[in-house]
């Protein structure tokens, strides 16, 4: 198939205006050359000045496409930005957040060189502005490397922003739009699940915006209902049934992916939900525990003691 670029860029906007000349100069300025990259900016219904800085710089460049919408959140500004793409790579990126200028390079070589084995590549993560550490799952960027999630279960992805994707691969995928949190993690685990590999890059650097603020969305994210409710019905829900109906079981990958979403929950302090709502989340985890093997809990790296007695008990008083 013939493609007019080799990566499309679709930015979801909303309300951005302290950061978009940020994110979109990192994107020009990339060595890949940007008469590479097809720019789609999707404005998410902005209520600020968002609008006037994407028409500054559509009118400055032909490869950059402007659509303005009605707010549906960024999982809709993502599914109207793909209905534009071009290019034989498609990446995601969040409108507060930079790459590095050679991370799309080294991304789209390793894509080439691996295309017939891998549908995406992933980045590395680092944060800055009110921190400067590299993302908690950094692990798995010891060496640039195809990942084989059946050798090496633990290697959890879950970011489309710091990823590059085969556009024939997801061309028919849409994000889930019920999913105010979460969208990311079942929208790149259920391509995994199909090849059950995909590539790292260590010397490709995606910079998180980690705001001063304290006001991006996965800062809030314990404060957000979504996260306790929606995010289990329709992301791990999921996620569970594509590999019982693959694998005819839930493979050791998935169990690692619930149980990384297990730590954040177990022992949190559920701000804005009352009783019942408490009653219901506990309920939730203790479902989920039932997918989730012994052995695993116990030899999980990201759990502390506490966290794996507490799993196990759970687990316990389910049998």
């Amino acid at each position: 198939m013939e493609y007019k670029y080799k990566i499309s860029i679709i930015i979801p906007i909303y309300n951005s205006q302290d950061y978009l000349d940020d994110v979109i100069n990192s994107v020009i300025d990339q060595t890949i050359g940007f008469q590479n990259i097809q720019l789609i900016l999707v404005n998410d219904g902005s209520k600020d000045n968002s609008e006037d800085i994407c028409l500054k710089y559509k009118n400055t460049y032909a490869n950059i496409v402007y659509i303005k919408k009605e707010n549906g959140g960024v999982s809709s500004a993502r599914n109207e930005g793909m209905k534009y793409v071009e290019g034989k790579y498609i990446n995601f990126i969040d409108s507060d957040d930079k790459w590095d200028k050679e991370a799309l390079l080294h991304m789209y070589n390793f894509m080439e060189e691996n295309y017939f084995e891998i549908d995406f590549v992933s980045a590395r993560i680092k944060c800055f502005e009110a921190s400067e550490d590299y993302h908690f799952l950094d692990y798995k960027f010891e060496k640039t490397r195809v990942i084989d999630i059946e050798k090496e279960p633990e290697m959890l992805i879950f970011h489309v922003a710091s990823s590059l994707f085969k556009s024939e691969v997801i061309k028919d995928m849409r994000f889930d739009t019920r999913l105010k949190i979460g969208e990311d993690c079942v929208f790149i685990n259920m391509i995994l699940l199909n090849r059950l590999k995909y590539g790292v890059v260590r010397e490709a650097l995606y910079n998180y915006r980690k705001r001063n603020t304290g006001n991006s969305a996965i800062q809030g994210i314990s404060r957000n209902r979504s996260w306790y409710f929606d995010t289990p019905s329709y992301s791990w829900k999921k996620l569970i049934d594509e590999s019982n109906k693959k694998y005819d079981e839930v493979i050791k990958y998935i169990q690692y992916v619930l149980l990384y979403e297990l730590k954040w929950r177990i022992n949190c302090n559920y701000i804005n939900l009352n009783y019942f709502e408490v009653e219901k989340h506990l309920e939730i985890i203790s479902e989920t525990a039932k997918y989730i093997d012994y052995d695993i809990i116990k030899t999980y790296r990201l759990f502390d003691n506490s966290e794996k007695e507490t799993l196990i008990k759970i687990k316990d008083e389910i049998r």
